[in-house]
């Protein structure tokens, strides 16, 4: 038995150090000699508590997994025939157009796309084409060459003149380009002979400096101006000259 104060080893059965006397049996006894602690089976705090996150996170991620797959099903559900799409169309753009919406005019000077609906109506001396109907809406074309216009400000500012001398109000101007040639549009408002307020849109065209000038012109009550615009806006992006 060793002594645990000296390290004497003594005899078995020894009770008393040989080499300092110290009491063996009461120095075991009072904890010189203790026994090995025991680990307590199983998993500690710790680890517990990892196990606890890990199942959390899992879940986590298992829910998120769900609510993915559920919105990608939610997007990808094909329309069924109990479903409609309907598409607007612009009437005023420079997309064909059919046959049916429209007939063509051509006389050898000049060359225009007009409603099918509308008529070719008679046209005096100084008019080159008339379509529409007789009490609007119409559209005229004017050679007005003759009357020695020297540009086409001169020609626009001559008009304008004469169009608010007649009682009419210009509601808007702006540059424009009727078949590759530049060209002003003033678009008028104004009570006619017959004493209706009309719409006038007027499309004044160089085709050559200094000689040749022409009025495009869109007449139309004031009420049915704005549905009637488009079939106007057709034949000024239609026009040509063909001579």
């Amino acid at each position: 038995m060793i002594c645990p104060k000296c390290g004497h080893k003594n005899d078995t059965d020894a009770t008393f150090c040989e080499n300092c006397g110290t009491n063996l049996r009461s120095s075991f006894s009072d904890g010189f000699s203790r026994k090995p602690i025991k680990k307590e089976g199983g998993i500690n705090k710790s680890g517990k508590i990892l196990i606890v996150v890990c199942i959390i996170l899992i879940a986590g991620l298992g829910i998120t997994a769900g609510a993915l797959i559920e919105m990608n099903k939610v997007s990808t559900v094909p329309v069924t025939n109990n479903s409609s799409v309907s598409q607007t169309v612009n009437p005023t753009n420079n997309a064909p157009v059919s046959n049916s919406q429209y007939k063509t005019f051509s006389n050898g000077e000049i060359y225009f796309q007009y409603p099918s609906s509308w008529n070719v109506l008679p046209n005096t001396a100084n008019i080159m084409a008339i379509v529409g109907f007789s009490n609007y809406p119409s559209f005229s074309v004017y050679d007005e060459s003759k009357y020695g216009y020297t540009s086409l400000a001169a020609y626009s500012s001559s008009s304008k003149s004469q169009m608010i001398a007649n009682g009419y109000t210009v509601l808007s101007e702006q540059n424009n380009i009727v078949d590759g040639l530049s060209g002003d549009e003033i678009v008028y408002q104004g009570q006619s002979s017959d004493g209706k307020m009309i719409t006038q849109q007027m499309e004044l065209v160089e085709k050559t400096p200094g000689s040749q000038y022409f009025a495009l012109v869109g007449v139309d009550n004031t009420d049915n101006y704005d549905q009637d615009s488009s079939a106007f806006n057709q034949i000024i992006n239609s026009f040509k000259f063909t001579s």
